[in-house]
């Protein structure tokens, strides 16, 4: 028996947070720098971050986001 694979990605992109919470990448890397929206940077050298789901969550839920387009 195969179970269907889960579609949700446990992690996402700067600009796939921005998307879920409806703001630009740049306020996702403002709050990442803040501290206000943990992240964890894909290396030295790079400006890439990934962000749990789990954490995105949790800012949908202390803030007041708009809904997404």
């Amino acid at each position: 028996m195969t179970h269907p694979m889960n579609t949700t990605p446990a992690h996402l992109t700067v600009r796939q947070a921005a998307a879920e919470l409806g703001i630009t990448p740049r306020a996702v890397l403002h709050r990442i720098a803040a501290g206000t929206l943990p992240a964890t940077k894909l290396g030295d050298g790079t400006s890439a971050y990934i962000i749990t789901r789990e954490d995105v969550e949790a800012a949908k839920a202390a803030d007041s986001f708009p809904e997404p387009k």
